[in-house]
Order: structure tokens, then sequence, then C-alpha cells
């Protein structure tokens, strides 16, 4: 008997409980019986401890009878007294493990191994995308979601997180809940989990971080491999176990998750990304039920279990400590960490039981006695010891090698006990490069291990190697052996590149070979998405699985998403393969699966002797060979005596139907030619192999698949080739420096840098050369040139577009949706088309009147496209069509080298579709996949501002292709301009661009100070101080501050050191352009990582622009699900299909209600796409625009993603909407809904994607009830933002429909049919004035209306534009289907009044056919019309305004609408008076908008003095800066006559010379910032035109005297209709106006506001281009008249012209511009042309004839002309009479009918409708016979209609025989119209 005190007694115990467990441990019984008698012995012992505690008694304050616990209590009362003792340290015992009897042999990559042991041994796992460990991730969620368990017999939880930090936000709280938990992870995401990672080794939490080592981003984003990532997390507390190959992922992944929970640390298991997360390999594998002996499940418990937070033993973590004891409990766990090593090494020692393969914390490779030892870890130290192994076959036993397995502890004793006794030098290689250090950090354990050993003459040595994913090949171990073999050895040195900058580095011979014998090495050359490295990977597991082989295989890839270069390393042998290297040298087979690679890469510089090379090209004649491979290709065949095969497979797959996947072509060639297996047994196993991978695909795809096995070995050609006249080959003689093509719209100063940038750094990257370029060819920090992607030049799309001119409508439809910018419009004057190549087609650009003078072209930039056909299925008008690329190439590169280079025109507005596609796209040629849904949207937006766009762009899709390095898509404009793009992180995008859009913000503020000291302090000239302060005046207006900006930029350099405050300005000239700051993402960056700070940045309030490519899925990392994926979407991390609905970013960022926000699907809307990109830049603080971006991913075919885009629109699943705080500003509702109406059901589009698809293959039950949740949450979304569009009159009307309720309240229901979005916007205009006017109305798209309603409207009003030859707008389709419904009855609209105004253009046969249409109908319904039919004509000098003006007040009188409130709305214009001095005018003459000023040389007076008609001819010298075409007119700006100004000027009290400073708020750009008095009444406004209806009820309101206010009022009132016609035939002025109503006074600011400026006067042009050059005629009569009081009146314009006196030498200038032509001529001068002119409509006539005399002249055949010519008076009248008589000569001149209608020449009057009638039978011949043209030219009238007629006549009575009659020959008049061979033009 032993008699213990109580506390001898508690020590005891412990020491008897330690020896329990020790017993327990060293027991040969299973685990599971060990655990439990542990567990009971325990019990036991904690018992007896109980049973002997003294009962201590606490004086408490109650004087209750403590309650007596029950026993259940005191389990949980035993877990928390664990959880608070001091643990005894871990122990390294090693246990008796049974061996696994089974290890199956699988092929698979390292991310798969590691995946595989982590579901194994977790429970919980969080994950989040990041290359290259996202395959990791996505194998965890797939086989949970297959229900698979782990070795604990559950199914693990994987959840996604929004980032990293979240995924190890989670795992901290997963281990702190108690369970086993994972994630995987690289790079940055690593360093997000940093704060983490200290606190789960501070809590010493059992938890297992896989990571795919990868680069940390630098000075670039690098994806690839080294180590500086794991080395940042050195000093975290984890424990880091380092990979080698995939066999090691799985078994020391292995080692890690039972380390970490026996150690009670958390470990890092790490391995070299990329180089062995996807190298594949055949490995051992161990299965989970062998797996599962490993867990110790007592130290689970105890390590694991027991600590868990939990409110039944609760207990507390993470507190807050003060210094008085962090640091010692921070020492407490030492002992813990100290004892991991031998707790791994134990560990090891169990695997190896388990598996058979042993590892150790360092394991040694080489001879016990070697001198020279390498210690390294990572996939290079299997590269060393395959070296080491081949030196020592070779009897060099010198070297040895360590490779680091457990990096972190680190264990110096174990360590140094590896170290041969022989050690003298030691060389440490680390891949990681840390900046500043005195040494990396391996080499740094190395050398303090060493010396705190105190172990003597023992050298060190420091390498590095590998960043960035470097190759690490046996030339390079050779040379670090080589170096410590040296007298004198580099001590800190870098291998693999050539650093001649600070001399590190050291020469290697890549030519050294360490391959084990009879390892059969294969390189295949691929183009991605041809299937190459699918077909490889199949391979692999082929010969792996099925050959019995040994096999690796490793994939390098160019930076381009798709569509780039790929390069697939093969080995295969009988013996375990341990280099981790691309193939060098040696290779047995390379094979070139695109033939341009022949000329870009250096294919054969790996292969061996005897090789194998087999080219996948149409060349299989040897000639075509010799013509098409390069020297070096040739060089190199012949002197290394390769075996040459060829084979068209890209051909051979078209036939197949296989498309461009030439993949199963090129592998049966592999298998026939390689010898790697038998050749049947090998294309059996590809048999087999096709059944698998296609079965999924159908019959068909597994069908063609396998007949290209065969067609493939009959296909091949092999080449005989002159051997001994190749070798002779100079290699370089063909090579050289790439000739670049000249880019004269880039300045020179970038193409200098550009070029020289293209030489050194790009080409050779471009041809996988770029390990060759020194270091000093580089700048540091990363800078690289913009504008470089236009050399690229790939060449690699199978096919390409190509434009059929004749069909093209020129809409530029092809143009906005291209995702690479190949496919351009370009306009060319005349010069341009004379100097262009051969076969270059142009058709005459049509518009309106901006586009005269030029010629439209699709130009293909063949070289870049990729061939997606995206244009191809989005034209309206099938104008492209696809044609092979070698054809089309050959035929049209030239033609876009010539196009690029042409001026850079646009006349149009560039905030329209059309007219922003002539805008220079500065993002141009990206490696986007082809049929890219992001790039479209940012080329939008560079070609709207991209000369002053600051772009931080997140990581993700957008910054692959947007920011590769040397590849750089961003380009710049002719001034050297162009987007500034940078990238930060994936996370902090929106602070990056925010902290950019500050900083730019705060050096403007300071250059605005500065200039504003300048301007109160400094001398400067007067034309300086103008340009500063109208600098200051636009501070921050892009467009107006421009031209002051190049003045200041022209003035203040010679003038900058005159002063200290101009010298500032001068240093931030280039801040004084306006900044437009771009923060562009996709929605992995947007709604989940980044979203914390997108969501801050918002709320600033402050002027950045969010841009968001919403792919709705992790797009860039293969496809994750992410917060913006839609429910039911089946994606990587979401394989059963996503349970919650996508987040709603727009709805949260509108809560702000300061943000602008704005919905988009470009291919649903290109106008709304293009208004909102507008709206946003536009808007004076944050936008938000998130664009429907769609995927290849998405399982959807590219080509059609447009129309995928539609449908999404049309069926709900995307809402097209824009949200403006400006609009809430002004009183109105801020959110616009763009789509108003859901128009097809939601499952019909979901079951059109593949993402969706899935789910319904997997689940049906499940799929059907997630679209229909879905579905009703669409619905409800939609009915939210529709009531949140409408204002509450049309809420409450919304509201009472929806009860069954009549809305009350007359109301107008305005609808439109817009293609363009003129007519949508017209309609918003009408609807807004309605509202004004106070009727309530709203304005609606007609395919957004619903249809049944129609009936109960009372009033409709139809806004309806016509496209192309008389077809319907998209957005009106369906509602004119509806209404054409022949059932519908006379009566159906009976209730209704309505209104229709049409928009066209006359230059279209079915002018206005849609309007025209639309009314008919409505009548026939029985509605009935408030006004007649109003018609807006393009060709009008007002455009559609013209008609709407004259149709509009008639409308509003109909309707009985109130005047608009009585009170002169604000003007927009502020004028303010300059003193004298202070001002000048901007310049003396102010040129239009469009214009230029033209000489004009000639004014000649044709008709007889003193006739009552005044017939001039004038000439104008074009002087080449004007160019036109022939049939085009010349618009004239007039001036008004001086003595008319200064009489108005008098009589309103304005000095002419008084200089006038004009701000203009709606920067309209109506006049010059500084003008006189004189110039603005002058030269701009209209002043003596007609007014418009508006001016009338502005003077209404303005006038004082009541009679005059009454006078006014009547004339615009329906009873005063009739006086206001009589009114208006005296021809009223607007200065007649104010002076007949002089107490109606306006302001100068009204007068301008509401003065509209001079329009210019269109005159045909008389003259032809090839014939009269520069010298351009006119032909006008002029036009005066007098009033029906007497009043005498003339012309503006006319008047104008005919008082101009040039003379020789001294012409005039007149500001003009030209008009395109609005008739078609023919298409060669053959064809008979028929002239019918009426007065000076023989002006186009004079130029037709002129041309073909010129062309006859020239040798041309012209074919016969007949000019039928009406006047009044042959005497007087006969224009050019002499020249026509000549032409004629009697019928035997080229102007074969010539027939004069002098109509009052005789008693009975003639009309050219009677001379057409005498020639019925020429004409008939002449049109039908042989394509004639007719064209007519003059004043509208009955003469035109009556001449119309006498054709139809003519074909109908001389066409009988042919089957005419007259409703033939009318619909054949019709035909002619629509080819363009029937033209009036008429005025």
């Amino acid at each position: 008997v032993i008699i213990f005190s109580t506390v001898q007694f508690q020590v005891f115990l412990s020491m008897l409980r330690d020896s329990v467990r020790k017993v327990a441990r060293k027991g040969t019984a299973s685990l599971t019986r060990a655990g439990r008698a542990s567990s009971t012995l325990s019990k036991a012992v904690d018992g007896a401890v109980k049973s002997t505690e003294p009962k201590t008694t606490f004086a408490t304050s109650s004087t209750a009878t403590p309650r007596k616990q029950p026993v259940e209590a005191q389990y949980n009362f035993d877990i928390m007294a664990r959880a608070l003792d001091p643990a005894p340290t871990p122990q390294p015992y090693v246990r008796t493990i049974e061996p696994a009897t089974n290890q199956p042999a699988v092929p698979m990559d390292g991310n798969q191994a590691a995946a595989y042991v982590a579901y194994a041994w977790s429970e919980t796992s969080f994950i989040y995308p990041i290359s290259p460990a996202t395959a990791m991730g996505e194998h965890m969620d797939n086989w949970a979601s297959q229900g698979r368990k782990n070795v604990l017999g559950q199914v693990v939880k994987v959840t996604v997180m929004q980032s990293e930090a979240g995924a190890a936000g989670a795992c901290h709280g997963a281990v702190t809940g108690g369970v086993l938990t994972s994630s995987f992870t690289a790079s940055q995401g690593l360093l997000l989990m940093i704060p983490n990672l200290y606190l789960m080794a501070g809590e010493l939490m059992p938890v297992v971080l896989h990571v795919s080592a990868r680069t940390v981003a630098k000075h670039a984003l690098s994806i690839f491999n080294d180590h500086s990532d794991v080395m940042a997390c050195r000093q975290t507390g984890f424990a880091q176990l380092c990979s080698n190959s995939v066999q090691e992922v799985m078994d020391l992944g292995l080692v890690a998750h039972v380390a970490t929970i026996r150690a009670k640390i958390p470990f890092m298991h790490f391995f070299d990304g990329f180089r062995t997360s996807h190298e594949i390999a055949k490995i051992r594998t161990i299965q989970y039920k062998d797996m599962e002996r490993l867990m110790p499940y007592e130290e689970l418990q105890r390590n694991l279990r027991d600590l868990a937070l939990n409110p039944q033993h609760p207990i507390i973590r993470g507190t807050g400590q003060r210094p008085d004891i962090f640091f010692q409990q921070s020492m407490a766990s030492t002992r813990i960490f100290n004892a991991a090593p031998d707790i791994v090494e134990a560990v090891m020692k169990e695997v190896e039981q388990l598996t058979g393969r042993k590892y150790n914390l360092f394991d040694y490779v080489g001879s016990s006695e070697a001198e020279h030892i390498v210690v390294m870890m990572g996939s290079g130290a299997e590269t060393a010891e395959e070296v080491i192994s081949f030196l020592n076959s070779k009897g060099d036993t010198r070297t040895g090698l360590v490779k680091v397995r457990l990096y972190r502890p680190w264990s110096a004793p174990r360590f140094l006990a590896v170290l041969p006794k022989t050690t003298k030098r030691i060389t440490v290689l680390d891949k990681t490069k840390e900046e500043g250090a005195q040494a990396n950090p391996l080499y740094l354990d190395v050398a303090c291990s060493i010396m705190d050993a105190k172990l003597q003459g023992i050298e060190i040595y420091g390498g590095t190697y590998g960043l960035g994913s470097k190759e690490f090949t046996p030339g390079q171990f050779k040379t670090v052996i080589d170096n410590m073999r040296t007298a004198e050895p580099s001590k800190r040195y870098v291998v693999g590149i050539h650093d001649d900058v600070t001399g590190l580095s050291l020469p290697s011979d890549e030519n050294f070979s360490s391959a084990p014998e009879g390892t059969k090495q294969c390189v295949f050359w691929g183009l991605g998405g041809d299937g190459t490295i699918g077909a490889n990977k199949s391979a692999i597991k082929n010969l792996a699985l099925d050959g019995g082989l040994e096999a690796q295989a490793y994939f390098s890839y160019d930076s381009h998403k798709e569509m780039g270069s790929t390069v697939s390393h093969l080995r295969f042998g009988k013996t375990p393969i341990k280099g981790h290297y691309t193939i060098v040298n040696g290779a047995d087979y390379v094979a070139c699966h695109h033939p341009s690679y022949v000329r870009k890469f250096d294919l054969l510089s790996a292969i061996k002797e005897g090789g194998i090379f087999l080219v996948n090209c149409p060349w299989h004649e040897l000639a075509d060979i010799d013509a098409n491979f390069p020297n070096r290709i040739k060089k190199d065949v012949a002197t290394k005596k390769v075996k040459l095969f060829t084979i068209d497979a890209t051909k051979l797959a078209m036939d197949l139907g296989l498309g461009m996947r030439i993949n199963t072509l090129m592998q049966s060639c592999f298998y026939n030619l390689s010898g790697v297996l038998p050749v049947e047994k090998a294309l059996e196993l590809l048999r087999h192999s096709i059944k698998d991978m296609y079965s999924k695909k159908g019959p068909d795809v597994v069908a063609a698949n396998t007949k290209a096995v065969d067609a493939a070995r009959n296909a091949m050609h092999e080449i005989s080739y002159p051997a001994e006249k190749w070798a002779a080959l100079d290699p370089n003689a063909d090579r050289g420096l790439r000739a670049l093509v000249t880019h004269t719209n880039v300045p020179t100063g970038v193409n200098q840098v550009v070029d020289k940038f293209v030489h050194t750094i790009m080409d050779p990257v471009l041809a996988l050369e770029g390990d060759r370029l020194p270091v000093s060819t580089f700048v540091p920090g990363g800078y690289m040139p913009a504008a470089t992607c236009m050399h690229e030049r790939r060449g690699l799309a199978a096919q390409v577009p190509v434009w059929e001119a004749d069909k093209c409508t020129q809409c530029n439809y092809c143009v906005i949706v291209c995702p690479h910018a190949v496919i351009r419009p370009f306009l060319l004057d005349r010069t341009d088309i004379k100097s262009a190549p051969e076969g270059f087609q142009t058709r005459k650009a049509t518009g309106g009147a901006e586009y005269a003078g030029l010629s439209f072209s699709i130009i293909v930039s063949t070289e870049d496209c990729t061939g997606c056909k995206l244009c191809v299925q989005t034209c309206p008008d099938d104008a492209l069509h696809m044609e092979p690329y070698a054809q089309v190439s050959k035929k049209f590169s030239h033609h876009w080298d010539y196009a690029i280079n042409l001026p850079k025109r646009n006349p149009a507005d560039k905030g329209t579709v059309k007219g922003s596609q002539f805008q220079q796209p500065l993002l141009e040629f990206s490696g986007a996949c082809p049929g890219c849904g992001e790039t479209p949207y940012v080329t939008l937006a560079s070609r709207l501002f991209g000369d002053r766009m600051v772009i931080a762009n997140a990581s993700g899709c957008s910054s692959v292709w947007g920011g590769t390095a040397t590849t750089n898509p961003y380009t710049v404009n002719e001034f050297g301009r162009g987007p500034a793009w940078g990238r930060s992180l994936f996370e902090d995008n929106a602070e990056y661009g925010f902290g950019m859009a500050m900083a730019t913000k705060q050096r403007r503020l300071k250059v605005k100070a500065d200039v504003e000291e300048a301007l109160a302090k400094a001398e400067i000239s007067k034309a300086l101080r103008n340009a500063l302060e109208g600098w200051l005046e636009n501070f921050n207006n892009y467009d107006r501050i421009d031209r002051f900006v190049t003045w200041i930029e022209q003035m203040l350099p010679p003038v900058a050191k005159s002063s200290p405050v101009l010298a500032r300005i001068h240093e931030s000239m280039d801040v004084l352009r306006p900044q437009s700051h771009w923060i562009v993402g996709g929605d992995g960056w947007a709604y989940d990582i980044g979203f914390g700070g997108l969501d801050h940045v918002l709320s600033r309030g402050e002027n950045v622009n969010i841009l968001v490519l919403d792919t709705e899925m992790y797009s860039n990392t293969g496809g994750q699900v992410s917060k913006s994926t839609q429910k039911s979407t089946v994606l990587k991390f979401a394989q059963s299909g996503k349970p919650e609905m996508k987040k709603d970013l727009g709805a949260m960022a509108m809560t702000y209600g300061n943000v602008y926000v704005a919905s988009v699907a470009l291919g649903a809307n290109f106008n709304q796409c293009v208004q909102a990109f507008k709206e946003a830049e536009s808007y004076d603080g944050p936008s938000l625009l998130l664009c429907y971006s769609p995927c290849i991913d998405w399982g959807i075919d590219m080509q059609y993603q447009m129309e995928s885009q539609r449908i999404a629109v049309d069926s709900g699943y995307w809402r097209l909407y824009r949200y403006d705080p400006r609009l809430a500003a002004q009183g109105k509702v801020a959110l616009q809904l763009d789509s108003p109406k859901i128009k097809t059901d939601v499952t019909k589009f979901l079951e059109t994607q593949n993402r969706f698809k899935q789910l319904m293959r997997k689940d049906k039950v499940k799929a059907s009830s997630y679209f229909q949740s879905l579905k009703v949450h669409l619905a409800d979304a939609h009915e939210r933002a529709k009531r949140d569009s409408m204002d509450n009159l049309e809420l409450l009307d919304h509201l009472k429909a929806l009860v069954g309720e009549t809305s009350t309240g007359d109301k107008v229901q305005v609808l439109y049919a817009s293609e363009t979005g003129t007519a949508a916007e017209v309609a918003k205009m009408l609807s807004q004035e309605l509202k004004r006017r106070g009727v309530r109305a709203k304005a609606t798209a007609c395919d957004d209306y619903d249809f049944e309603s129609l009936p109960t409207e009372s009033k409709l009003i139809i806004i309806g534009a016509t496209c192309g030859q008389g077809e319907f707008p998209a957005n009106s389709k369906a509602f004119w289907k509806a209404l054409s419904n022949p059932s519908l009855t006379t009566s159906f609209l009976a209730n209704m009044s309505y209104a229709v105004f049409g928009l066209g253009d006359t230059a279209y046969v079915y002018y206005n056919k849609v309007g025209k249409d639309m009314d008919a109908r409505l009548s026939e319904l029985g509605a009935k019309r408030l006004v007649s039919l109003g018609l807006g004509n393009e060709k009008d000098d007002e455009k559609w305004e013209s008609g709407f003006s004259e149709w509009v007040p008639d409308l509003y009188s109909e309707l009985g609408t109130q005047a608009p409130p009585a009170e002169l709305p604000a003007s927009v214009f502020t004028v303010e008076k300059v003193p004298a001095g202070k001002l000048s005018a901007t310049s003396d003459v102010i040129v239009p908008k469009g214009s230029r000023l033209i000489p004009m040389k000639v004014n000649k007076l044709l008709s007889p003095e003193g006739y009552d008609r005044d017939i001039r001819h004038y000439e104008f010298d074009l002087g080449g800066q004007v160019s036109y075409n022939l049939g085009d007119s010349l618009g004239v700006y007039p001036w008004n006559k001086k003595s008319d100004v200064l009489a108005f000027m008098k009589w309103y009290g304005l000095d002419p010379n008084q200089v006038l400073s004009i701000k203009d708020s709606l920067n309209t750009g109506k006049f010059p910032d500084v003008v006189t008095a004189e110039q603005i009444f002058t030269q701009v406004l209209d002043l003596f035109g007609r007014p418009n209806r508006r001016f009338y009820e502005m003077l209404a309101l303005v006038a004082k005297d009541p009679k005059e206010k009454e006078e006014i009022s009547y004339l615009m009132s329906k009873q005063g209709q009739k006086a206001f016609k009589n009114f208006l035939q005296e021809t009223p002025t607007f200065f007649d106006l104010m002076q007949k109503w002089p107490s109606a006074k306006l302001s100068l600011e009204h007068i301008l506001e509401l003065v509209p400026t001079i329009r210019p006067r269109l005159y045909s042009i008389a003259s032809a281009p090839d014939v009269d050059g520069d010298n351009l005629h006119l032909c006008i009569v002029f036009d005066d008249w007098t009033t029906p009081s007497g009043r005498y009146r003339h012309g503006l314009t006319t008047g104008y012209l005919k008082e101009l006196a040039p003379s020789p030498g001294r012409p005039v200038p007149v500001a003009c511009r030209v008009n395109n032509a609005s008739f078609t001529l023919p298409a060669n001068h053959q064809q008979p042309l028929i002239m019918v002119a009426l007065g000076t409509g023989i002006a186009p006539m004079r130029a037709l004839v002129r041309e073909r005399l010129r062309a006859r002249d020239s040798g041309v055949k012209v074919g016969p002309m007949a000019l039928f010519f009406g006047v009044r008076y042959k005497k007087s009248e006969y224009t050019y009479g002499a020249d026509w008589d000549a032409l004629h000569a009697g019928g035997t001149g080229p102007l074969t009918i010539l027939e004069g209608a002098f109509s009052r020449d005789q008693k009975q009057k003639i009309y050219v409708q009677d001379k057409l009638a005498l020639h019925k039978q020429t004409l008939y011949d002449w049109i039908v016979k042989n394509n004639g043209y007719y064209i007519l030219c003059g004043p509208s009238g009955p003469p035109c209609t009556a001449s119309r007629a006498a054709i139809v006549d003519a074909i109908a009575s001389c066409g009988a025989a042919d089957g005419f009659d007259k409703a033939k020959a009318l619909q054949y008049v019709t035909d002619m119209q629509l080819s363009g061979r029937f033209n009036e033009e008429v005025w």
C-alpha cells in the first residue's frame, strides 16, 4: 500500500493516463480497438482522479443548496476539462499498418491526386477558383454531387465561397466547429488567407490546405509556377510539406492529412502549379478503405472534436490579449511545433507500410561519398534526380541531391543527418526570388543549419531557377553541378535565363540529355480548340492503362483564350519517368497541327535524328512544300534525316462533318506513325476512346470520328525531299526581322516604339522563343507599349467572312458584334477609291447628307479573324458569307492594309449604333475566344471614349485577353491617345480604379488652381489667356475642351519658363484633358470577391464607370459558379444545379439613389446598349453597367450568341433597363424599363443552353422544380421593375388593371416601331410633350405592348420607321403580325382615334411603308384618323423633324391639348457681353459643322439678261479638300444679307461689333464660345427664314400687349387655322414676326435658342468628278416670288449666291458640304441610260453624260443615252443647249435620243411625258431587254407622275408579246426601283 498526498496522486494518475495511451499505441490490435481500449482505461483513471479530488467549498451569497448535476452532463464537463488542460506534447509513435493489397494504376494529374486524398480526409471543404488550383475544388464538388463518401462514411459538405479569404475564414470556422476541413488555393489567393493562417496555426487547429504553388504577381501577373506564394507563408506557423511529382501528391497529401490531426498544427501541402498540378502521370492510387487504417481516432477526438466551440461545454478562443501575457502564450505552443517533424516522420513510415513507398523529411539521392550536394524541393528535384542517376550510370558519383519534403517546421538535425560525410560544397536552389534579401529562404535555412552545427569546410552556394514556370532542364541542372566543380564557383546565380544586366546567370547546354533509354518522346503543336489537348489526354490514358506503359504528359499554352498555340509533351516508356521538363531534345515524333506554324515556330529543334515529322497542311507536292516551308525547317528535316509526312486534316475534318476539330485524324496519324504500340492495337484503343469521349454527343458524332480513324491513314502523304539541297540551305536567309505593315494613322512616335518592341520582344515571344531573350531586353517594372496587336496577325481561322456589297444596307451591325474588331466599315472619297487596290469593293454611302461624296466599304482583317461567324449570323441582309481562309487571304489581305491607312472619317453622330462603328476601335485583335461575349462591350466603350479612357481591369477573362504580355490589344488613335490599362488584383479592382480616379481628380484640381493663378498674376498673351479661360469654362467637358487644350499645347511650351506657375502647368499638360475612368471586370469579381470594394466605390459618389462583363460564372478559371449564376445552372462547383437565385447587383446599386445603373444585352437591343454607355459616361457620378456576356462554357454555339441574348431578354431571363438619377432630379421616374414585356416562356430559353439542360439530364424532377421557381421569380422581379418604371398615374392604372378595374381619365398610348432608335426617341419625346400639355401618355415599343389591350385604347399614336426595302423593325414585327390578322373585324378598333407618323428615306422604293401600312390598317379596323399620316424624310434638311414639325401641331389641336405651361422656359444658353478689348471672336468666318469653305471662282448668267428666270452656272475649286461622286449634290450654307442684319440689330438695340461669350448648358455646339453679334445673325441664325410653330407659341407667352397676345394665340388655335394658312402665304420671317408684335420681345438668350441655324440648300452637281476633277459645277435658277400682298421675296441661298462676285484670281469662299445622290447609277457604261430633266434638273444629267463621254474617249464601250429635257422656252431656258445639240448630232452622236419638251413654245403645250410616248419601243427595248436605267430630276409635280406612267405604258404596250400587261408593267417598274434602275430625284 502506497500512501499519496492528493497532489502526488494527481501526478501519478497523469503518468498512468499517458502510459495507458502508449500501450494502446504500441498494440498490434486494430486502430479502432486500440482507440477504444485507450478511451476505456483513460475513463477509469479519470474516474479515480475524481473520486480522490478534495471537496472544496466556495462562499457565496446564496443560501440555496447546490443542485446535483445530472450524470449525462459529466460528459461535457470532461470535454471542457480536457480542452483547458495543458495538453501533453504529441508523440511520434508508429503503428503497425496492414499493407494495401490493391493500388490501382490510374493516369491522373496532380490536382486530381490532391483532391482524391482531401476528399477522403475532409468532412467539409471550402473552395474558390484560382488557377492552377481550381480543378481540386471541382473534383471535390463533383464527387460530393455524386454522393461519394469519405473515410468516415460521410458525403463531404463542399461549399463555394466568395473569395480565398472567405474560404480560409470558413475553414477556420469549420475546424473551430470540430470537423476535418480542407481548401485549395494558389498565389495571391493563398496570400489573402494569411491572416487566417496565423489564426489557425496560433490556435493549433488540424486543417490542410493544398496549394498548387504559383507565382505571386509582381511587375506582371503570372499564372505559372514558382514558390513565391508558399514562401510568403513560411512564417505563419503552418507546416509546409512539398510534393515533387503526381505520385507524391497523393502519398504526401495523405501524410499531411494524418499528420495535422496527430501533430495538432495545420498543414500546407504544396506542389508545383501546372508542372505537377496539370501534369498527367500514371500513379498508384490508395483506396479509401486502406487510407482509413491511418485515421488517429483518439487524436481526432482530443485535438479536434474536444476543442470545438459548443454551448454544451463552452470555452472561449480568439480573445484580445494585453502585452502582459501575449508573448508567454505564444511561446507555450513551441513544444507543439517542435514535435511536428518527428510526427511527420512517423506518419511517413506508416504510409510506407501501407503503400510500400518510402519518404523522409529529407530524401537523399546519390552516392554516399558525394562531395557536391544540391538541395531543392519541387518538381525540379525529379529532373535533378534523373540527371544524377544518369551521371551515376556513367560513373560520375561526385554529386548528390537532397530533396526537401517538410520545409516547415524545419528540422536541422534530420537535414544534417542525410548529408554525406564527404560533403564539401552545397548548392541550394530556390524557386523564388526575394527582392532585397541577403539570400533566398531555403538557402537561409540550410546555411543556418550548417552554421549552428559548426560544420567546418562546407561551402554554400545559392541559385535561383524556374521563376514563372521557366523550364528547369537537365542541361540547367548540369550547369549547377559544373559550377560547384569549378575552382571559383559563383556564389549567387540564376539559371535558365541570360542575365546580361547583373551578370548572375550561368550558361547551360540545352542539348544535354539524361532521358532513360527506351523512353518515347512526342511533341504535338496544336491550335487551341482543335481538340489536340483532349486527344493527347485520352492517348495518355489509353497507353498507360491499356497499353501497359509508364506515361507522362505536360501541356503548355500561349496566352490567348482560345485559338492559341498549344504544345503537348508526351513521354512513354517501360520504366518510371522522372524528368519533369518540356521535351527539348530527343523527340521521336513531332506533329504540327496548323500550317501557319511552319513559319512561326522552331518546330524541329527537339527532334532526334531519324524522327518523324507530320504536318497538317494543304501541301502534298514537293513544289508546294518547298515554297511554303522556311529554310530552317527544310534544313532541320534534311540534316536530321527526318521522315516527313503531310495530311490536309483541316479539309478532311470539314468533309467528315467534324468542323475544325482535327484531333481524331491527327491522333490516328500518331498511332500509325509513332510506333508506341502495334498499329492495330493502338487504333483499336483509339476507337474505344472515341465511344467514351463522344457518346454523349450522339451516334453521328461517334460515327464521324470513327470514320476519321481510317480516313486519316489513307490521307497521309510521305514526302521525298532533296536532302542534299535542303541541307545546304542557310536557315537565316528567309528569316530576319519581319516586315511590319505601316500604320499611317498611328503617330510616328508610337510606331517607332511599337515597331522596336515587336521586333525585339513580341515576335520572339510569339515564336515561343522568349526564353532566349536576355534580361537587358526588358524595362524594369513590367511596362509595355500599347498597339502591339496590330502586328500580331495570327492567320488561324479556317474560314473568314466575305462581304457581298450589293446586299448590304450599311447598318454596321456586323461591326458592333465583332469580338475582335476585325470587320470594319470604311468611308472613302473619290481619291481613295482611285488609289485602292484591285478588287476593293465600295458602294455609295447611304444615310443622311453627312455621307455625301463618300463611298462605303466593309473590310475584314483576314489575318486577325478567328472565324467565329458571329457577323454572318447577325447581318440582317445576308451580306456576309464564309469562305476558306487560304483563298480569301490571298485576295483581300492587302485590302485591309490599304483601308486601315485611309483618313479617319465619321461624319455621323458617334452616339448612334451606326455612327459609333465608324469610330476607330481602340481595342482590337485581342486573344479572346472566337465569338466572345465580353469584348464587344469593351470595344464599344473604346470607340466612344477610348481616347480618354483609364481602365482598371480585374483579373479574369478580360485581363487575359486585354492584358497579355507583349500582345496589347488596346491601341491608339491618330493623335497617339488611347486607353491606359492596368491591373491590380482580383479582389481590389474597384479600389484600384477608384484610386486612379482620385489621383487624376487631384492632379487636375491642382492644374485648375494653377491656371486660375496664371490668369490672375502671370503676364501672358491674349491668345493664351483666351485658351486658358476656355479651358476653365469647360473643365470637365472633353469634347469642348479639346480645342482649348490643343491651343495651350501649342502656345504654352515657348513661354513655360517665364514664370513658375506656367512651368507647373506645362509639367501637367497631360492632365489638361478630362479622363474617363473605367473599372472593368467579370461577375466573379463584381458579385463575389470584389463586391465589398465595388459597393464602397459606388457609395462614394465619385465619377467612375464600372463595367461588369456578366458571364454568370467564373469563365477564366473554367466555368465555376458565382453569385451571378442563375438558379438551376449546372457548373463546376455546382454540379447538382445551383439552388439559389442570382444576386441582383443592379437593384442593390439603385438603392443608393445617386448611381447610374444600366442592364444591357447587345444582341437584344443595339441602340439601348449604345445609349446606356453614353449616359453612363456622361453622368457625373458613379455608374454601373451590367453587360450580359454569353460564354462558350454555357454550351451554346457562339455564332448565335446575339440571338441567344435576344431570347434571354424576350423570356425575361435578363432585363434591359436604365436607372438615371438625373431623371429623378427632374421629377421624372428614374428607372426606364427597356424590356417592358416578357414575350416568351423562360423554360424554352433554358432548354437552349447546356448549362441548364444538364440538370434535366441529371434530375428531371429537380430541374422542373427549379425551372418553375425561377420562372416565378423572374416574373415577380419583372413586375417589380415594371412598377418602379411607372409614374403614379401609370402605376394606378396598372394596379387597377390587375384587379379588374378600368382605368380613370383619358390617356394616349404611343407605340413605336424602331430599328436604330430614332423612332423610339421621337415617340418618347412626343410622350413627354403630351404630358407637359396635360395629357397622360406612355411610349412603348410595339412588341412590348399587350396586343389584347389594343381595343380598349381610346387614343393611339404610332411612330413607325421603315427598314431597308419596306421592312418592319424587329421590335414591331409581332405587333404587325397580330394587327394584320385577317380574322380581325372592321369594328375591332371602333372606339379608337389614332394618328401615325412615319420615318423613312425617299432613297428607298418603299418610302415610309411602315407608317403607310399602319395608317391604312388601323383605318380598316374601324379606328378614326385624328390627323393625316405624317411623313418624315431622312433626305430633308432637318431630316424627320421637317415633317414632324408640320404634322404635330395638328395632332395637338385634334387632341384638344391644353397649351403648355404659360411660362417661358429657361434658355439653355447664357450670354455675356464682353467688354471691348478683353476677348475677340474665335474666328472671322464660322464654318458649320461638316462643311468646308470652298472657293467659288465662276458666277455666270446662262439665261438672257433681264429674263424673268435667272439661271446661273457656278464653278467651285475643291482644291483636293472635298470629294464628291457622280450624281451627288452640293449643300450651300448662305449668309444673311448684311443690310437686313444691320436693320434687325438696330431695331433690337444690339451693337454689331459687340463680342458675346456664350455658354451652352446642353453642349449643343450651336455657336462658338466667343463670337460677335453680327457674326451670329449673319452667319449662323436663320433670322430671315420661316418661323416654326414653337416660335409663335413663345412670342405669345412673352407678348405684353393683350391684343398682340390674343392675335398670336388665335393663329395657333384650331379656329385660326385658315387665317394662319393665309398669313403664311406672306412667307413671314422670324424678324417679321418680332417686328409685327413688338411687345413680344425675346431675350437674346431665347433668340439664340429659338431661331434655328441656317440650313444648307442642296443643288445637284453638274460636273463629273473624273472629267472636271476639282472643278465643281452647279446650275441654279434664282428663286423669287411675290406674295399675295405684293411683297417681293426671294430665296436666301439663291439670292446669296447670285450676289457673290468672284473674279479671276479672287475667288469667294462659300461654306459647303457634299450630299449623297439620291439615285443609283448603272453598274457599267454599257447599260442604256434614259434621262428626264425638268428645268435645272438638267444639272446631274450633264454630269452623267460628261462621265460617259470620258469613258468613251478612254476606250470603254458606251451604251445608248436618251435625254428628255422639259422647260418652258427653248430660247431662254434650254440650258447647255448647244452642247446637247452637238452631242446628239442629228441622231449620229453619243446622245442617241434628244427630245426637248418646250411647253410654251407652241399653242398646244408639250411636256416630257409626250416626248417619252414617241419612243415606246425604244424605251421598252432599252429598259426590259437591256436592263437600262431611268433617271428623272426636277421639281415635283404632275410631270413626274406622268413620266412614270409613260414608262409603264411603254412596257405594257410593247411588251404584250412577252406577257406584260399594265399590272405587270407597274410591278416591273417597282422592281426597277428596288434594284436601283428607276430613279427620281425631285424637290
